[in-house]
C-alpha cells in the first residue's frame, strides 16, 4: 500500500470511529416543571440518516435543538465525539422549515456566507457556493435576489449553504413541510444524493411517515407525555434508490407498506390508550 492509500485509510478510519453524535439520557422540562423529553437517548453516526416521527407535542423539534446546540437539557448530555455540546458549531448544520435566508443578498452570497463567517478567502468561498448551486440544480443562479426563487428553490439554497462548510451532521426540521407534493418529491432524491456525497450524517424531523421511510436508514417514533423513544424501524429504500431502483416501485414494495403500517401503530397506538 501506498504512503498516500495508507494516509486515506487511516483518515477514513478517524474520521469513522470519531463522528457520533449522541443525546444521553436526557431529559428537559419547560415553564413550571412541565416535562417535555424525559431520559431519552439517540444515537447518530456519520454516513447514517435517520428520521424522528411522532405526534404533535412528543417533542422532535426540542430533540432537533438539543442536537444543534440551540438547548441545554435539564438532565443528560449530548455530545459529539464524546465532548459535551455546549452550543451551536461548525460540524453541525441546519436546515429549517422557513428557509431563514437572506433577501438582501445574493443566491451565491447566501449560500457562501458560513464560509466567509469562516474566514475563508473571497475566490474559495465562491467556488464552493458555485459548485454546491450547481449540485442542488441552480447553476448559473447565483446572482438572483432570494426572492425571485421558488419554495422549492430557496430550499435548495438552504441545503446548499447548510453543506457549505462541510458539517458531519446536517439537521433539517421539516424542510420541505411547505412544499407542494410533486416538488417535495423531487426533493428527496436531492437530498439523498446530497447525503451521499456529504458523507453526513443527517437527522430529519417529519410528520411524513413515507417520507421518513424512503429516506432514512433509521426511524425513530417519539410518544408525548413528556417525550420517549417508543419505536425503532432500520429501512434500505433510499439507499436502494441511490443504487438505481425506481422510486415509485420501492414505495409499493410490501416490505415497505408493512414497515408503514408499523410506524402508523407504533404512533397512535399510544393515543388509543
Amino acid at each position: 500500500m501506498t504512503d498516500l492509500a495508507s494516509q486515506a485509510v487511516t483518515l477514513d478510519r478517524a474520521q469513522s470511529a470519531r463522528s457520533v453524535l449522541s443525546l444521553r439520557d436526557v431529559s428537559l422540562n419547560y415553564g413550571a416543571g412541565i416535562a417535555v423529553l424525559q431520559n431519552l437517548s439517540l444515537r447518530i453516526e456519520r454516513g447514517e440518516f435517520v428520521s424522528v416521527v411522532g405526534r404533535s407535542g412528543s417533542g422532535k423539534t426540542t430533540v432537533l435543538n438539543l442536537a444543534a446546540g440551540f438547548l441545554t437539557p435539564d438532565a443528560g448530555q449530548v455530545l459529539i465525539d464524546g465532548r459535551r455540546v455546549t452550543g451551536p458549531g461548525p460540524e453541525r448544520a441546519v436546515v429549517f422549515q422557513d428557509d431563514a435566508l437572506y433577501p438582501w443578498r445574493s443566491v451565491a452570497d447566501n449560500v457562501a456566507l458560513p464560509l466567509k463567517l469562516a474566514g475563508v478567502p473571497a475566490s474559495e468561498r465562491h467556488a464552493r457556493a458555485a459548485r454546491l448551486l450547481e449540485a442542488v440544480g441552480l447553476a448559473g443562479e447565483g446572482a438572483k435576489r432570494i426572492w425571485q426563487l421558488s419554495g422549492g428553490q430557496r430550499q435548495r439554497v438552504g441545503i446548499a449553504r447548510a453543506l457549505a462548510a462541510q458539517p458531519e451532521f446536517l439537521l433539517m426540521d421539516e424542510p420541505l413541510g411547505a412544499l407542494d407534493a410533486m416538488t417535495r418529491e423531487l426533493m428527496h432524491g436531492l437530498i439523498l444524493r446530497l447525503w451521499q456525497d456529504s458523507h453526513a450524517g443527517a437527522m430529519l424531523i417529519t410528520h411524513s411517515i413515507e417520507e421518513a421511510l424512503f429516506l432514512s436508514t433509521r426511524i425513530v417514533v417519539l410518544a408525548p407525555g413528556p417525550g420517549r423513544i417508543v419505536h425503532e424501524e432500520s429501512a434500505d429504500w433510499g439507499r436502494r434508490f441511490l443504487s438505481g431502483n425506481d422510486p415509485r416501485a420501492l414505495k409499493s414494495e410490501p416490505g415497505f407498506i408493512a414497515a408503514r403500517e408499523r410506524l402508523v401503530d407504533a404512533i397512535y397506538e399510544r393515543e388509543a390508550a
